[in-house]
């Protein structure tokens, strides 16, 4: 019979498939019947090699999520999702992923969806492409010079 693992071992085995933020990685552990105190070690002894470190989790969150063209209140729910503080949620947004960025990522679907047309698209598919970009995030105030028609495509 082999020995169980221990929490250490076990948070190890998780961070090899994929980052997670403190919160996480300590309801891993919770859920799979770990003591609190051999949890606090394994966190604090995660967090003393760098192997845990919500900062940088945030950083690589944004980058990833930025890269995949989503909306910063996607990337923010996502990331209180993980249990993350609210003020370093929005300090790392506003460092790491700006407005401005935002709105390149508003003009990216723009292009995407209404460049390869000779004509200029219909109206019905401009409120279709409004409103999904609204449902995933997106501020209405950066999608509305789109639906007047404010933006040469």
């Amino acid at each position: 019979m082999t020995p169980p693992r221990s929490a250490l071992t076990y948070a190890l085995t998780l961070l090899g498939r994929r980052d997670y933020s403190t919160f996480e990685i300590e309801e891993k552990l919770k859920g799979k019947g770990y003591p609190l105190e051999e949890i606090s070690t394994a966190v604090g002894r995660l967090r003393e090699w760098n192997y845990l470190d919500d900062k940088k989790y945030i950083r690589r969150q944004i980058d990833k999520y930025w890269t995949a063209k989503k909306s910063r209140t996607y990337i923010r729910q996502r990331l209180k999702l993980a249990g993350l503080e609210p003020i370093l949620i929005d300090e790392s947004l506003n460092r790491w992923y700006s407005p401005a960025q935002e709105r390149e990522v508003i003009r990216y679907w723009w292009e995407k969806c209404f460049n390869a047309q000779t004509a200029a698209p219909e109206k019905k598919l401009i409120m279709r492409w409004a409103r999904r970009l609204y449902a995933a995030g997106f501020p209405s105030e950066e999608i509305r010079p789109y639906l007047n028609n404010d933006q040469e495509s």
